[in-house]
């Protein structure tokens, strides 16, 4: 329906004063009310009218104006409907253009895309996990959400840079350094990433009662930016050794990035940076400390940003103030988006507000999305105390909890099951699926409260049911091959669309339609949650019309018709998941 959005966004756009967008319009809760509504309660402030007054005299301006008839080809009609004014597009041109765009190509198609690189170059920040600390579940959310808005913006035609901005640099190495120094000779001569935790936990258990280690591995990590070079060797093990455990992890989750640039990337930009910052005047000593004094876009004061501490050494809001600068002069982004968590928002307003100091105009192309925590039986984890959840356990658990899922389901149907190998490749996809899609379904400012037993439900809002509904159409169609009423060669044909003519039909290819414009409001919005409910009710209106439309054993047309509903589900449904991170097992 995009194309069709864009024609009755245009018709507006000779009416209005403001200019509007196809994702500034929404779908009505009835169907039968229009395909899209424009909203007009905003204009209705403006104008001091009544929401349903404003409706009614846009949609009379369209109708005198003959907006539709000029941009849509007489293929949309308007009427206002309440404060919203609702636009229908034809049913046999729903048809005929929605089934011919889905179904062009082969395989799952191009639906939803456009042109490669057409639109601006988008930096986007995600994952960054701290080296030396296991990748616990909470990097999920980050992690998950980066990837798939990456996914969906190359989709969509934008220029992307995916970055992750490891946390590789900072006091926590010299605490590292103090704690190899104090418990280290125990250590394997290849230590893992769980020995790091280990010595790493205990260092902070020690220094609640000694607190000079926490003054030791300040001193350490002041050696490591003054190029000590064996602090360097050190930083160096801890890296590799987490570098190891990320990318068996990235590759289970199917990630990958254009640049993996850590904190560490951008230290020799330092000393520059602070030379600047002193030149301009911005710079000033507080407590022993060199800050910046800030204020938010409104001009309210913030607390100052610190750019250099008492003893020397950098933090890292000198290093995202580097990082963005350098991004900024290499790519020249239209769009920088730092997917990061929550409890960062005061961070990334400081560093905003620094950049805009220092007359960086282009900071307003720069936003922060903020992600909620995950929350097992409330308790927030944490890798200092050693009471963390990584990311491998809670996957592992939604693995297994699918193959028992599926051997129940086996034995009660009594049907032959699958093989050993063959089911643990299938619990792999969907277990993994599982736990991506419930943290990208949730808003991702919000907590994600984790129940296994909801995450792998076949039933409901879940990835497994999404999956196994793809599995279904394939099922459909692999069974139209085996009767020989799969029509051979390209499966569209708009002369047996007319046979079309239930309502659970048209609702579905209408639903099918809003693929493109829910792939663009997910880009707008910077949430994943979007594509998710949008799939989901791909999934449901796809149901009720299972249940009302038998698909083979009909008539020749009828029959062929059906399976151009069906491809076409199967190949949103496809596209959507693989989007999202989720692979397509083709049986369950």
């Amino acid at each position: 329906m995009e194309r069709f959005a864009r024609l009755a966004a245009q018709a507006l756009n000779t009416v209005l004063e403001t200019p509007i967008t196809a994702t500034d319009l929404e779908s009505p809760p009835d169907p039968k009310m229009g395909d899209f509504g424009f909203p007009c309660f905003k204009l209705s402030k403006i104008f001091r009218k009544g929401p349903p007054q404003v409706a009614q005299e846009i949609t009379s301006q369209l109708q005198a104006a003959a907006a539709l008839e000029k941009v849509g080809a007489g293929m949309i009609t308007v009427a206002a409907v309440g404060p919203y004014v609702n636009f229908t597009v034809a049913r046999d041109e729903t048809l005929k253009a929605l089934l011919g765009d889905i179904l062009a190509g082969e395989g799952n198609g191009s639906y939803g895309s456009l042109t490669a690189r057409s639109r601006g170059k988008w930096v986007l920040e995600y994952s960054s996990p701290n080296v030396a600390k296991p990748f616990n579940i909470y990097h999920l959310r980050p992690t998950a959400l980066g990837a798939a808005l990456d996914r969906i913006g190359r989709f969509r035609g934008y220029d992307m840079v995916g970055i992750n901005h490891l946390g590789d640099w900072g006091t926590q190495y010299g605490k590292l350094a103090v704690a190899f120094r104090e418990y280290g000779q125990n250590l394997p001569a290849d230590p893992s990433i769980e020995d790091l935790v280990q010595i790493y936990v205990k260092f902070h258990a020690e220094a609640e009662t000694n607190p000079k280690l926490e003054d030791e591995a300040r001193l350490a990590f002041l050696k490591l930016e003054q190029g000590d070079a064996e602090m360097t060797a050190l930083w160096k093990k801890c890296v590799d050794i987490s570098m190891r455990e990320f990318e068996r992890l990235y590759a289970r989750l199917g990630v990958k990035f254009d640049h993996i640039w850590g904190e560490s990337y951008y230290k020799d930009l330092l000393p520059g940076l602070l030379v600047d910052l002193k030149k301009r005047g911005l710079l000033v000593e507080s407590e022993g400390a060199q800050v910046v004094e800030v204020s938010d876009a409104e001009g309210k004061a913030m607390p100052p940003c610190i750019m250099q501490k008492t003893d020397g050494a950098t933090i890292y809001a000198t290093r995202d103030v580097a990082a963005a600068l350098y991004r900024f002069e290499k790519f020249s982004f239209d769009r920088m988006t730092y997917v990061v968590g929550g409890e960062q928002r005061l961070h990334f307003q400081q560093i905003f507000a620094v950049l805009r100091r220092m007359g960086a105009d282009w900071v307003s192309r720069c936003e922060h999305v903020p992600t909620g925590l995950y929350r097992f039986k409330d308790a927030k984890m944490s890798t200092r105390k050693g009471n963390f959840i990584t990311l491998d356990e809670v996957l592992e658990l939604s693995r297994t909890k699918v193959k028992e899922l599926m051997r129940a389901r086996e034995a009660q149907k009594g049907e032959a099951g699958l093989s050993e190998a063959e089911l643990d490749t299938v619990a792999e996809a969907i277990g993994v699926g599982a736990v991506v899609f419930h943290d990208l379904h949730t808003d991702p400012a919000r907590d994600v409260e984790f129940d296994i037993d909801r995450v792998v439900d076949f039933e409901g809002e879940t990835g497994p049911y999404l999956q196994y509904a793809h599995t279904r159409c394939l099922s459909i169609l692999r069974k139209a091959r085996e009767s020989g009423e799969m029509p051979k060669g390209e499966l569209f044909q708009a002369g047996v669309v007319a046979r079309l003519e239930k309502d659970e039909e048209l609702a579905l290819v209408k639903t099918l339609g809003q693929f493109p414009l829910h792939l663009e409001r997910t880009l707008q919005f910077g949430k994943a949650s979007q594509l998710a409910h949008y799939l989901i009710d791909v999934t449901r209106v796809f149901g009720g019309f299972y249940r009302e439309c038998k698909v083979l054993g009909e008539a020749p047309e009828l029959t062929r018709a059906r399976l151009m509903l069906v491809e076409s589900t199967r190949r949103v449904l496809a596209q959507g998941l693989s989007l999202m991170g989720i692979k397509l097992p083709e049986r369950m």
